[in-house]
């Protein structure tokens, strides 16, 4: 029996374009344009004169599939750039947060209440029962918990197993035999961390538990363990919440080492405790799960503070069939079509490849056109053919493909850069959004910590009213031993009612020492309510902080017998480091996760003023020159646009604070709104007054074909510069490309070089310094670089003095039948050297952009001396 071959880990363009119903409307323009290549090129070579387009046709077949190929790259590029976003977000934000666990457990481990009562209890074991003892360990560890709400239970237990006390009275277990008591008193690290099965909270399947001893007061032995269990399903439904809307079809999971989902946004799709294959690291796949496809991409944790998680990843999926539904262009939506064609001009995010299409696409049109018009000198010569009628219609029809040609590239190709700086612009957006999630998720943790800090027992015993001998140098410890765990303070700082410095974290602060803090925030910090207050300061200078702008955090310490303060405590946050910190993790990073180039980001006040910046040209307390709308949003609100920002065309995402859990919340007193804005450079300039003058081929008037009442006589015309020129059909053999053009080292300076046609050597002469074009040389090739644009050589023979020969051209016009009454001869002010034949007067003078000057052969033979 054959088995089927497993399905490529790879994602495979070809096949999964066909879930990109963007490209669709692209799909079917391109295939009803090769159909009408398919027909013409028949035609053609049917008819002969010079219309078979078989080598066009097979330009554009492969330039219609670079183009498709182009367009879902991009789409698939953009898809997978959400896909990875919200895999790595989600993983990245869970172990920020699981980092300051790590630091709570050891902290907790050492507080006064708790190890006082363990310690007691090993002496007198009756105490455990005391009504006393349990219900302000109770309280204490409820305290906590309403500051540090990521918490849902606390657990002290003995050495030995048996529970002492825990916050949770709904949960039955009086004793436990689970492995993380023996660790937690062995281990050599500061903390335990385990996510499994425990017989400490049997309700839950997985619970997330910290664990460390509690240590005896002279730290000879431990006297019992305490856990702190997290609230992970609550938080990675905030985490997932934040990432998805409701009706988005991306699922993200977090999987544990064995593949094992541990947490999902989508329970019914992908229950907890299914298996899934991890992709590998910042790659994207294919996976089949429950008879469905799905693109899937996984990412590992970024290590913070040297802490990388407990080896889980994060896992993102999108349904085959949904997951490039968001790669169309709507960040675009609200970006004026003028400025962004300026941007799309400039822009340096495209490949050489993108950018060739339509340079491509231009020159298929050019050999159409080129096509068209030997066919219409063909016609000029044989007009009484009897093919001629035929012959004329399927000229029109391959001159009307060619236009159509470059205006469907044109377009499909607008689109597909459109696609391109979209996908920057929602990168922008995101990375805005993780910005400021990771500073509000960790300024909560600063006013959490002022608040627990101020309730140390030892902090207000110590500062109550009449002790004569303070013990500063057993306050300085324990600050130093807390600012040891939690190392994103630069010092802590103890002060009495009067605003005196008790004792500091920092040694390098200990001038402080006895002063008086004229802080504006001391006065406010005194006159707090009640424990679960806290004050911030403005981010402002301060000499606490080696003069630079920083937030304090502060709160009241309060009297063990009443709760009046006795003082407060000053927590400094180390702004510089850790707001630039936050700011580099959230910038954009390429498909293989590498910093963009160029990218920066800022956090400002609503004002404009900068707090923090990773850009070396920004300062703090600068304004940031941008439009208001990027700053003035609701909470949570995000918005993205294009802006020109020091000559350089920039995709900015911006996104306000929303809070976290109660921290800022609409319940909270403490209301700082802070904008995340993050740049990524589009171009390294700006578009100058006006684009570049694009060359083109107007339709002038004199290539209308009516019916005429008059003598007329049909004219081949051409462009050389922006300049109309144009020579009587009967003298020109052809127009060919300048491939086979070669240079002759030592000719004459009018001789543009030689070729071969018809086994005849030939030489090819630029009169365009005769004529005195009114385009240098550079920009010529500038206009003709920029739209896909080559010279052209047009062959003629004059009969009369049996010579053949090429002229340099820009560019093809129209063969035109013009009324012989308009011709008019040269004025006698020209010169006896000069190349004009005749001038042809404009149908509608008023109208006219250029005159039409008639060339001459036999002019052109003599004033190059040319000879058979």
């Amino acid at each position: 029996m054959r088995k089927r071959k497993k399905s490529s880990d790879k994602a495979d363009i070809a096949y999964l374009s066909r879930f990109m119903g963007a490209i669709s409307p692209d799909q079917s323009r391109l295939n009803e344009i090769q159909a009408v290549y398919d027909n013409l090129t028949l035609l053609g070579q049917l008819l002969g004169a010079g219309t078979d387009i078989t080598s066009m046709r097979q330009d554009f077949q492969e330039l219609a599939a670079v183009l498709l190929e182009q367009l879902a790259k991009e789409h698939y590029k953009k898809a997978t750039l959400n896909l990875g976003s919200c895999a790595r977000v989600a993983i990245d934000i869970l172990t920020r947060n699981l980092y300051e666990r790590t630091a709570d457990i050891g902290f907790l481990a050492t507080d006064i209440e708790v190890c006082e009562f363990a310690e007691a209890v090993e002496s007198n074991p009756e105490i455990k029962s005391d009504p006393d003892w349990l219900v302000r360990l109770s309280n204490h560890f409820s305290e906590y918990v309403a500051k540090y709400s990521v918490y849902h239970n606390i657990i002290l237990l003995a050495p030995d197993g048996e529970i002492l006390v825990q916050l949770d009275p709904k949960n039955p277990v009086t004793k436990s035999t689970d492995t993380l008591i023996d660790e937690a008193l062995t281990t050599n690290c500061g903390f335990v961390e385990v996510f499994r099965q425990s017989d400490l909270l049997p309700q839950e399947s997985s619970p997330l538990i910290y664990a460390y001893r509690v240590m005896s007061k002279d730290g000879s032995h431990p006297v019992g363990v305490l856990c702190l269990c997290f609230r992970f399903e609550d938080e990675c439904k905030l985490i997932f919440d934040s990432l998805l809307s409701q009706d988005d079809w991306l699922v993200i999971t977090l999987l544990d080492n064995t593949g094992k989902i541990i947490a999902t946004s989508d329970v019914y799709q992908f229950p907890i405790g299914a298996y899934l294959e991890p992709v590998e690291n910042n790659q994207c796949s294919i996976r089949r799960f429950n008879g469905r496809e799905y693109l899937t991409t996984t990412h590992q944790a970024t290590s913070y503070q040297g802490y990388s998680g407990p080896g889980w990843v994060g896992h993102a999926m999108a349904p085959l069939n949904h997951a490039f539904e968001m790669a169309e262009a709507l960040e675009l939506r609200d970006v004026p079509e003028d400025f962004l064609a300026g941007v799309l001009n400039v822009a340096t995010l495209f490949s050489d490849t993108l950018r060739g299409i339509p340079i491509s696409a231009s020159s298929i049109q050019q050999e159409l056109n080129r096509a068209v018009w030997n066919g219409n000198i063909w016609l000029a010569r044989e007009h009484n053919s009897h093919n001629s009628a035929f012959a004329k219609v399927l000229l029109r029809e391959i001159g009307r493909t060619g236009v159509r040609t470059r205006n469907v590239f044109s377009e499909s190709t607008t689109n597909l850069y459109k696609t391109v700086v979209s996908s920057v612009l929602f990168d922008c957006s995101a990375q805005a959004s993780l910005a400021i999630d990771i500073m509000d998720r960790n300024l909560y943790e600063r006013a959490n910590d002022c608040r627990w800090w101020a309730l140390t027992r030892f902090f207000r015993e110590e500062l109550e009213p009449g002790n004569a001998s303070i013990n500063t140098a057993k306050l300085t410890e324990v600050l130093r031993y807390i600012n040891g765990l939690y190392t994103v303070y630069t010092n802590l700082i103890l002060f009495d009612t009067s605003g005196k410095v008790i004792a500091v974290s920092n040694p390098a602060y200990n001038d402080l020492l006895s002063q008086i803090i004229s802080e504006p925030w001391v006065r406010p910090t005194l006159a707090l309510s009640n424990p679960q207050r806290y004050c911030v300061s403005d981010f402002a200078k301060t000499n606490l902080y080696i003069n630079q702008p920083t937030y304090i955090y502060t709160s009241a310490i309060r009297s063990i017998n009443s709760a009046e303060p006795v003082g407060g405590i000053a927590i400094v946050f180390d702004s510089t480091q850790q707001l630039k910190a936050m700011l580099n993790d959230a910038l954009p990073r390429d498909e293989n996760g590498r910093l963009v180039n160029g990218a920066f980001a800022v956090f400002v006040e609503t004002d404009g003023k900068i707090i923090s910046t990773t850009c070396e040209d920004l300062t703090n307390g600068q304004k940031l020159d941008v439009n208001s709308g990027f700053l003035s949003l609701q909470r949570g609100d995000s918005v993205s646009g294009i802006i020109a920002y020091n000559e350089i065309y920039y995709a900015v995402g911006s996104c306000k604070s929303n809070g976290y859990r109660e921290y800022k919340s609409y319940g909270d007193s403490y209301q700082n709104e802070v904008v995340a804005l993050v740049f990524t450079p589009l171009s390294q300039s700006v578009v100058e007054d006006g684009f570049y003058e694009r060359y083109n081929t107007p339709a002038e008037n004199y290539a209308l074909r009516k019916p005429r009442t008059t003598e007329t006589c049909d004219v081949a015309t051409f462009y050389i510069g922006n300049s109309l020129y144009g020579l009587f059909p009967g003298s020109v053999i052809a127009a060919i490309d300048t491939d086979r053009l070669t240079h002759m080292p030592g000719s004459s300076e009018w001789v543009a070089g030689c070729l071969m046609y018809e086994d005849e050597a030939l030489s090819v002469v630029d009169i365009s310094s005769l004529l005195a074009v009114n385009l240098v040389e550079g920009e010529r090739r500038k206009v003709r670089a920029e739209n896909g644009v080559k010279k052209q050589v047009l062959l003629l023979r004059s009969e009369e003095k049996d010579i053949s020969f090429g002229v340099l051209i820009d560019n093809l016009g129209e063969i035109s039948e013009i009324e012989t009454n308009r011709f008019e001869a040269v004025p006698f002010t020209i010169n006896s050297n000069s190349i004009i034949h005749s001038l042809v007067k404009p149908e509608n003078m008023e109208s006219a952009r250029r005159m039409l000057v008639i060339l001459s052969i036999e002019k052109m033979l003599e004033r190059f001396n040319l000879q058979p």
